[in-house]
């Protein structure tokens, strides 16, 4: 006796339950980092950057990245350019020049605090909460 085969298909959802920052600043990425750093009492640190494969231009493109993982209170957060030398990370915030993102259980008074805090920064120009969610490009965005 012959049995059926069953055919199981496993659906994974995109985890996108991360708090994202817009930033605009005109300065480097170096210098913004010791900025935040300074002001967030922070320790973000370069990484390798972040790169991404571009089908339209059939060819990796490359953001600045830095990263800082916060043991006490269980938040890790990335700093990536949303510009590289042909394109940007994020399309839909072409007049954005960074982006933040904090992963882990940041309570929603804790994020408007951070907004406040980094506008407070003299070498940020603006910064406000983005929700990947609505993105189209929000799958560039997935940091593994």
């Amino acid at each position: 006796m012959m049995m059926k085969r069953r055919l199981h298909k496993l659906a994974v959802e995109p985890d996108y339950r991360f708090f994202l920052i817009g930033i605009s600043s005109h300065e480097n990425d170096y210098h913004l980092c010791w900025a935040i750093n300074q002001k967030l009492n922070l320790n973000l640190q370069k990484r390798a950057n972040y790169v991404l494969f571009n089908p339209k231009l059939n060819t990796d493109q490359e953001f600045s990245f830095y990263a800082y993982e916060d043991e006490g209170s269980f938040l890790t957060y990335y700093l990536l350019s949303n510009r590289c030398d042909d394109g940007f990370l994020v399309e839909e915030f072409r007049n954005i020049d960074f982006l933040m993102q904090v992963h882990g259980d940041l309570p929603e008074e804790e994020e408007e605090k951070l907004i406040r805090n980094l506008r407070s920064i003299p070498v940020i120009s603006t910064s406000f909460a983005i929700d990947p969610r609505t993105l189209k490009s929000r799958d560039r965005l997935l940091i593994q």
